[in-house]
């Protein structure tokens, strides 16, 4: 009984009503919008950078992390590679030779990381050959191809075709030089893609350190896989080798990961107070309105209980009836921005400097809609408890005589 009169007095004030579902809605879709956008940026920039960077899994000899010094190798890194390759949750796996040094052109020069990369397996595992802009992905070159992000090509001075100067320490502490020519320019968001790397053919690199083993092992693993498990097993292998996950190659991205996740509650909680305040003003109105007929009701022996709850399911019904189309709406809004992208071409040139794309493709989780909807009840009946409590103190008698 007392959930039918409930839904009656709902409807008693149609636009008093809609007005509130309105609010509820528009908040509801406006909280949606902000996390998926948010989401574009945070988990965009993250994404870029393991699936095109530092992947999942890195693995290096201890000393090597400390100096980057050449001689500290990984014993037998290719065939571990090959092993690690048919491990369950593991996608690809590829070897690397590192080596700090100077990329020069006629012009100018600039501080890279030199990375010698098997160009089949770099592109199972970061998909580098994707990122290509002008020329090819070591194809064109017949000796000493190499690979320059868009921003150092610009700093160089260079095109495809160009002929640039390497310069690094190899393995005797000698200082080498070798000449390259650009095969392709890489064109990315990221920072270190863009300006930070030189790829040449790791035999090419290996040959020019004096070296025949490798610096670093890259494993991309599966969506769901828990990357502990996969160091866990590989360390119980081989415990001499150094095997970590992306947090902590990159603990700024783990983080930032943290961050955003207490921003995440933070507007919700900003969206859900303002949620608060226009629902208890709401329906404090219509307690208000209403003070003779719950004298009354209180007056033919209706517990002060039951009219509390009355007021309380009211809300709660409204609450309950306006997040399905909030959620709805903000559902749509993310799909088709998801599909189509936010053209921020404009602000290029700023996003790039920070590491962004030009397109924003906003993002959200389904436990979040749950989470927003389980939120929005709560809201509504913390928003209901004044005003219920307004009506059950009224006194009867007072309440019947007011005009």
């Amino acid at each position: 009984m007392l959930l039918k009169i409930a839904w009656r007095n709902i409807w008693r004030s149609r636009g008093r009503s809609l007005v509130v579902l309105g609010s509820i809605v528009v908040g509801i879709w406006a909280l949606v919008s902000a996390v998926g956008f948010m989401n574009g940026f945070i988990v965009g920039y993250m994404a870029d950078i393991i699936n095109h960077d530092i992947s999942n899994i890195q693995i290096h000899h201890p000393e090597f992390k400390k100096d980057k010094e050449v001689r500290f190798t990984i014993p037998n890194g290719k065939q571990k590679v090959e092993e690690i390759d048919t491990w369950e949750g593991v996608q690809a796996a590829t070897t690397r030779v590192l080596v700090n040094g100077m990329i020069a052109s006629p012009k100018k020069a600039s501080g890279v990381q030199v990375r010698g990369i098997i160009p089949e397996m770099e592109s199972a595992v970061t998909e580098l050959d994707s990122l290509i802009g002008e020329g090819a992905y070591f194809e064109g070159i017949s000796r000493n191809p190499v690979l320059i992000g868009k921003k150092l090509s610009e700093k160089l001075d260079v095109k495809v075709r160009s002929k640039v100067v390497l310069t690094f320490t190899d393995a005797h502490s000698n200082i080498t030089s070798a000449a390259f020519r650009v095969a392709g320019i890489i064109e990315s968001s990221s920072i270190n893609l863009n300006e930070g790397y030189a790829f040449v053919l790791q035999e090419d690199l290996m040959r020019l350190l004096g070296i025949d083993e490798v610096h670093e092992l890259a494993i991309l693993t599966g969506p769901h896989t828990d990357e502990s498990q996969i160091i866990q097993k590989y360390q119980e292998r081989y415990p001499n080798d150094l095997a970590e996950s992306w947090k902590e190659i990159a603990p700024e991205l783990a983080l930032m990961q943290e961050m955003y996740s207490s921003m995440l509650y933070v507007l919700i909680t900003i969206v859900m107070i303002a949620l608060v305040f226009g629902i208890l003003n709401t329906m404090l109105m219509a307690v208000l309105e209403r003070f003779k007929e719950l004298g009354m009701l209180m007056a033919v022996g209706m517990a002060k209980l039951k009219v509390f709850l009355m007021v309380l399911i009211e809300t709660i019904y409204l609450g309950i009836l306006g997040a399905p189309f909030g959620l709805a709406l903000g559902w749509l809004t993310i799909k088709y921005f998801t599909l189509n992208g936010i053209d921020l071409s404009e602000y290029s040139e700023g996003l790039e400097s920070f590491g962004y794309g030009s397109i924003l493709y906003p993002y959200i989780e389904n436990s979040t809609y749950l989470t927003i909807a389980i939120a929005v009840i709560i809201t509504a009946f913390i928003g209901a408890i004044y005003p219920a409590w307004k009506a059950v103190k009224l006194k009867p008698v007072e309440a019947l005589h007011k005009i």
